[in-house]
């Protein structure tokens, strides 16, 4: 006989593009044994599309109408790991949302990392400029306060194994979840 799996909020990965959230999700996931989501996934499953195209067809604000629509999806599930895209944060609906059931963990890296990481990566169009180093600095400037104001933990990624970022996030989920604010 199985036991049944204990209800757990979730844990909520929020933070800019390359700062690790996909990659850490899906390692804590399984560690945790959470199922694991991505809204970024869930945008491209919803719309049958890929977030460039939606981003050249449609522009940023349908994109982040379709986002929303996936963070209202995935805040309704319990006990998963959710990533979520970089710019989660920009509607306040949207952390609303997440923060009903989760605990939210804004990953940072400095501006020089990420360009290092997701710089050279086609896929990412808000980096398909002359210059994506300062593009990445003027939009962390930009997001930074809505990352600080909706995140229950900030963790800096720049020069840290996923093994030392999981044992912390680990560490401070459980320590959330035993002593809720």
């Amino acid at each position: 006989m199985q036991r049944p799996v204990k209800k757990r909020p979730n844990i909520v990965l929020v933070g800019f593009m390359g700062t690790g959230k996909t990659s850490i999700g899906r390692r804590i996931s399984s560690q945790l044994r959470m199922r694991y989501v991505d809204t970024d996934e869930i945008v491209e499953r919803n719309s049958r599309r890929r977030i460039s195209d939606i981003f050249a067809e449609d522009g940023e604000p349908a994109f982040r109408e379709l986002e929303s629509e996936a963070v209202r999806q995935v805040s309704k599930l319990q006990n998963h790991v959710i990533s979520t895209g970089g710019g989660v944060v920009l509607r306040e609906a949207n952390m609303t949302e997440l923060k009903r059931n989760g605990v939210v963990f804004c990953l940072t890296a400095t501006p020089e990392e990420i360009y290092k990481r997701v710089g050279h990566q086609a896929h990412r169009p808000l980096l398909q400029t002359p210059d994506p180093l300062a593009k990445i600095q003027s939009m962390l400037a930009e997001r930074h306060p809505y990352y600080a104001e909706v995140s229950d933990h900030m963790i800096s990624t720049t020069g840290r194994s996923f093994g030392e970022i999981i044992m912390h996030i680990k560490r401070m989920f459980r320590k959330s979840t035993r002593n809720p604010k």
